[in-house]
């Protein structure tokens, strides 16, 4: 990536290009955490259908190197465009360059959405927002589970050639990732994709799945929920893939969908919520996860990255799920 000063000269031109009137870009500077995306803060004054606008932004930009490869910030892009009026609370998005020329990888702009992000060890929300925030952490899931995501254009996001067995698709990408890694032959993930290719459920109906669904991704501010955030994991799966991912528990915190919050889903939704499915689907969701760290310790391991929490991230993901995850489910019973 050019130097910050370029940086922000080549984003004003950038929108400046998108709108057809001058644009300016100032304060653009990297934003703490995130493993998969680079974020940045800046702000911009621009002229749109509305008339001038001034305001602060965040560009999401792919790494050169990182836990998702490979990467292309237009999906993501095109996912919250099209839930912009879906009623699922997620940023506005303006402007995408995929090909990657302007900064040497894609990346988009969207706005910046000001709140408090609820973390699962942090009691930065006081107790008593905690039922409401559950509640709308809950149907914000619903909704985007009935959201029609073949009538909005998102069948390139991949539609299993079965549309009852989605776990066969989500296997065949589990597996293409192992065999991208190589690091070491990994015997328990290649016993634990037999194992799930061998008991996999029906499913009655495809939703639109975040797939990275919990505590830590979503803000809020004044009583709600502002928005949901990053989408680079999206697909079209089992809507028990999401709830599934809520319950495990290094991430779920007090906002999984179960007991009393599980009957509330399918009230809203319409989905019953399959206990047996959601137990598959945390084994299969937990091996996803374990796939994304050593996809992040490969990419240190080749010296494409120095971020020593890729490496961390690494080393403890499996000795931490699988074998807890495996042994809960019955694998192997």
């Amino acid at each position: 990536m050019p130097s910050v000063a370029d940086a922000g000269a080549i984003l004003a031109r950038f929108i400046t290009d998108r709108t057809g009137a001058p644009a300016t870009v100032s304060g653009l500077e990297r934003m703490p955490g995130g493993f998969s995306y680079e974020t940045w803060r800046l702000r911009a004054s621009w002229v749109d259908a509305d008339g001038p606008r001034s305001a602060p932004l965040i560009m999401r930009k792919a790494p050169r190197a990182g836990l998702l490869e490979p990467y292309d910030a237009s999906v993501e892009f095109r996912v919250l465009s099209v839930l912009h009026d879906s009623g699922v609370p997620v940023p506005r998005v303006y402007w995408c360059d995929a090909g990657g020329e302007l900064l040497g990888t894609s990346f988009y702009i969207m706005e910046f959405v000001d709140g408090d992000v609820p973390l699962p060890w942090s009691d930065s929300l006081p107790a008593a927002s905690r039922p409401e925030v559950h509640r709308q952490f809950v149907d914000a899931l619903a909704k985007l589970h009935t959201f029609d995501w073949e009538a909005h254009g998102l069948s390139f996001l991949g539609v299993p050639a079965d549309r009852g067995d989605p776990a066969a698709l989500a296997l065949d990408r589990c597996e293409e990732v192992l065999d991208r890694i190589r690091l070491r032959p990994y015997p328990v993930l290649r016993e634990v994709i037999a194992w799930l290719r061998a008991n996999r459920p029906r499913s009655p109906c495809l939703s639109l799945i975040h797939n990275d669904y919990r505590m830590g991704n979503f803000v809020w501010r004044d009583g709600r929920i502002r928005a949901v955030l990053d989408w680079e994991r999206v697909f079209i799966g089992d809507p028990m893939a999401d709830i599934a991912f809520t319950r495990i528990p290094a991430l779920a915190g007090w906002c999984s969908v179960s007991g009393e919050m599980a009957e509330r889903y399918s009230q809203q939704s319409g989905i019953a919520v399959d206990e047996e499915r959601v137990r598959y689907w945390t084994l299969l969701e937990t091996l996803k996860a374990d796939l994304v760290g050593l996809t992040g310790l490969k990419v240190f391991a080749d010296g494409r990255s120095s971020d020593l929490r890729l490496l961390q991230i690494g080393r403890n993901v499996l000795a931490n799920n699988i074998p807890a995850e495996a042994a809960a489910i019955g694998m192997g019973a």
